[in-house]
């Protein structure tokens, strides 16, 4: 029997989760300096990315896999630490769109240089670059699983 077969569901989830948690509380004590979580900078990343058109909270939350309720709260929190501002939607009162302040804009690309050598010389630095482009590609298959 080949080795794959010898593993328990439950060892690799076992694994899995421990990953997750260290790959989190990794990058979460990295991003503390700049008062960020890590859910936080993801957040950031994603509205940075929608430029000029901005984000709605709802494509937010469905991109990040999360509730309406826990977005709104971080978006709310996001704009009391002055990077994000809303605008209105102006064709549904009900929604609004959030970007990112110009005044945050290099520190965005700041924190995305410091954040990826800092990972670089810790936790992917531990594997080869072809690994870790094995990796990404194939936690990206599964977060298409529902």
């Amino acid at each position: 029997m080949d080795k794959l077969s010898q593993l328990k569901t439950y060892h690799v989830g076992i694994v899995e989760s421990a990953a997750h948690r260290a790959l989190r509380k990794h990058k979460d004590s990295l991003l503390k300096e700049y008062g960020l979580s890590g859910i936080e900078w993801y957040i950031i990343g994603a509205v940075y990315d929608s430029g000029d058109k901005g984000a709605r909270i709802t494509d937010l939350a469905k991109l990040l896999g999360t509730t309406m309720g826990f977005l709104t709260k971080t978006v709310n929190l996001l704009e009391a630490k002055d990077i994000f501002q809303r605008k209105a939607n102006p064709n549904d009162a009900r929604s609004s769109f959030v970007f990112i302040k110009k005044s945050y804009e290099p520190k965005v690309n700041e924190i995305e240089q410091v954040l990826r050598q800092k990972l670089r010389n810790s936790i992917y630095g531990m594997i080869s670059r072809d690994d870790l482009e094995t990796y990404i590609r194939v936690i990206s298959k599964f977060s298409g699983l529902k």
